[in-house]
C-alpha cells in the first residue's frame, strides 16, 4: 500500500510540564532537535513516510519560532519527507505590526525555514484586514486554515474565500452550515481521531461531511501534552471503528487525500507510475485487518522513495 501520510504533528520549543513561573521553560535547541529526530523516526517505523510538522511555540515568540524551525530544518526530509509549518492567528494588526510580520515571514522563507503557514481563525478578533491578506500574497507561502467552530459560518466562508486554504482543520462536530461550506470548498477537511478519543468527543461530523461530497484527511494530531500518538494505523482503526468509515476511506484518508492536504499529491499518496516509490508492506493478507488489530505495528518494510527505510523480515531472519 501507499506510505501513510500525516497532516499534522505537534511540536513545541517548550517543556510541557506545569511551572509556577509565567513564562514556560524553552528546551535547549539540541535536546529539541533530539526530541523531533526521536519522534520522526517512531513515525517511520509505524509507516509515516510524508508528514507535515507545526511549530506550536507556546509564548507566541519569533525567535522560539525560527529557533524550532531551524533545529527541524536541519533535520531536513531524512528519514521522513516534512513540509514545516508556522501558525498565525488571522488577528487585526496595526502597521507596525503588519511590517513586523512582513519581515519576520520573509526572513524565513529566504532560509527556507518554512514551507507553509497555518491560520488560527479566531472569532473573538473579527476579520483580518486587508493589508493582512496583502503581506500573506506577497510572501506566497500555501496556507491552511484551523476552524475551532463554534463560530459565525460567515467568517469560515470569508476566510475560505481569502486564504484559499489547502486544508482545514477542523474540530470533531460542524454545524450543518459548516459542513455545507467545507463540502462546497476546494480544500480538504482534516480530522483528528486520536486527540478526539482521548478528550472522550465523538466525530460524526467526518462522515457526514464526506457525505455531502466533500474530502477530507486524517491525521494523528500529534502533540505530547494533548495527544501524544503517532501512530496512522491507530488513524485508521478509529476512523472505521469511531467514525464509520469504511476501510477504504480510511485509507484513502491517511494516504491520497493527505497528500493533497500536504500538497504534494502530484508526488506521494499512491501507487501510480511517475510518483515516488513510497510503499509499506503489512503483514496481512487483507488491508481490512487494519482496523481489526488496533494497536498492533503490522509494518515490515517502509520504502522511501525506493529505498529501504525500514525492514523488519530482513531483521527477524538475522535473528532466526
Amino acid at each position: 500500500m501507499p506510505g501513510f501520510v500525516d497532516p499534522a504533528i505537534h511540536v513545541s520549543l517548550y517543556e510541557n510540564r506545569a511551572s509556577v513561573a509565567p513564562v514556560p521553560k524553552r528546551k535547549k535547541a539540541l535536546k529539541f532537535y533530539e526530541e523531533s529526530l526521536l519522534l520522526i523516526r517512531s513515525c517511520l517505523q509505524h509507516g509515516t513516510l510524508n508528514a507535515q510538522v507545526k511549530v506550536y511555540a507556546e509564548a507566541s515568540s519569533p525567535a522560539a519560532d525560527l529557533a524550532a524551525l531551524r533545529q527541524l530544518a536541519t533535520i531536513g526530509n531524512v528519514p521522513v519527507s516534512i513540509v514545516r509549518s508556522l501558525r498565525l492567528a488571522t488577528t487585526a494588526l496595526d502597521e507596525p505590526k503588519l511590517a513586523a510580520l512582513a519581515a519576520r515571514l520573509a526572513l524565513l522563507r529566504r532560509r527556507d525555514f518554512v514551507h507553509c503557514l497555518e491560520l488560527l481563525a479566531n472569532p473573538e478578533m473579527g476579520l483580518p484586514s486587508h493589508a493582512f491578506w496583502d503581506v500573506l500574497a506577497q510572501i506566497g507561502l500555501p496556507r491552511n486554515l484551523v476552524w475551532p467552530g463554534d463560530a459565525p459560518v460567515e467568517l469560515l466562508r470569508h476566510l475560505l474565500e481569502q486564504a484559499r486554504p489547502r486544508s482545514v482543520f477542523c474540530p470533531a462536530e460542524l454545524s450543518p452550515s459548516e459542513t455545507f461550506a467545507l463540502a462546497q470548498s476546494p480544500s480538504i477537511a482534516v480530522f483528528s481521531p486520536c486527540k478526539e478519543l482521548l478528550e472522550e468527543r465523538e466525530n460524526p461530523s467526518a462522515k457526514k461531511l464526506l457525505d455531502a461530497g466533500g474530502a477530507i484527511a486524517l491525521a494523528s494530531g500529534y502533540d505530547s501534552k494533548d495527544a501524544p500518538i503517532f501512530s496512522m494505523q491507530m488513524v485508521v482503526a478509529l476512523a472505521v471503528l469511531r467514525l464509520r468509515l469504511t476501510a477504504e476511506q480510511a485509507i484513502a484518508a491517511t494516504t491520497i487525500n493527505a497528500a493533497h492536504a500536504l500538497g504534494c499529491a502530484d508526488e506521494v499518496g499512491s501507487l501510480e507510475a511517475g510518483k515516488r516509490a513510497d510503499i509499506l508492506v503489512l503483514s496481512l493478507s487483507d488491508y481490512r485487518e487494519i482496523p481489526r488489530r488496533i494497536g498492533v505495528n503490522q509494518i515490515l518494510m517502509a520504502i522511501r522513495e525506493g529505498n529501504f527505510m525500514v525492514n523488519r523480515r530482513r531483521a527477524a531472519k538475522a535473528s532466526a
